[in-house]
């Protein structure tokens, strides 16, 4: 039984969609909470500033209590997600009932996001992944239905940091976000398979697919070289 889930939110330098994405998580866990009998504990938010120059923290501030919000001078995104899970895992001694949400600041998720993943959770997987797609609205129709015949197939799996749940303890056996600038989500997702492919996990353990689908940015400067933005822009040149 899945007694905690708690979202942490990397961002840096995105004061012009964290509010949006903000809004939308917390419409999210006020869905989840709603249901009857309310499943949880506690459902939590943690925003990780890292190293923003920019207005975030005000934006993340004018939450209020409905968000923890913490710095960090890292400049890493493996590192940012890695220091809001520490601070989600703390106060909750039961890391197998406790589900760990990512989804990026640049990100607007879904109203059933965090419903679809207690749903993934209860089932028993260790991993949910869930989908994205780009806004579109500075992409070329060209370069979208790209993206979509590359994405769409569900037989072919994808990670995305975006919208990513992790049940606590499997994350704890496998390490955590590797504390790289790019692909930690992916790293992490392979060492928990390694850990099961190798015995270490019990019997049971498996990666679903979360319902939904994440809008995240098309921008093709993104924070970090690669990544989502430079898959995008790639496809456009």
């Amino acid at each position: 039984m899945i007694g905690a889930i708690d979202v942490v939110i990397p961002a840096r330098d995105e004061e012009e969609s964290l509010g949006e994405c903000i809004r939308a998580v917390l419409a999210s866990r006020k869905a989840l909470l709603h249901l009857d009998p309310t499943p949880l504990v506690r459902c939590r938010v943690v925003v990780v500033l890292d190293a923003c120059v920019d207005n975030s923290i005000d934006v993340a501030e004018s939450f209020g209590d409905a968000v923890t919000v913490l710095e960090s001078t890292a400049g890493n995104v493996g590192q940012a997600r890695g220091i809001g899970v520490r601070h989600a895992l703390a106060g909750f001694d039961r890391p197998d009932e406790q589900w760990i949400c990512t989804t990026d600041a640049d990100t607007v998720v879904p109203a059933d996001w965090l419903i679809d993943h207690f749903s993934v959770a209860q089932s028993g997987a260790y991993v949910g992944l869930g989908r994205v797609e780009p806004r579109g609205d500075r992409l070329p129709p060209e370069a979208l239905a790209a993206w979509h015949r590359a994405h769409d197939d569900e037989a072919v799996r994808h990670v995305y940091g975006a919208n990513l749940g992790v049940r606590a303890d499997a994350y704890l056996r496998a390490g955590g976000f590797p504390p790289i600038r790019l692909g930690e989500d992916e790293e992490l997702v392979r060492a928990i398979e390694e850990l099961e492919s190798s015995g270490s996990e019990p019997a049971g353990g498996r990666i679903a697919t979360v319902d939904g689908v994440a809008v995240t940015s098309d921008r093709l400067d993104g924070r970090t070289s690669g990544g989502f933005a430079g898959f995008l822009r790639r496809l456009v040149d």
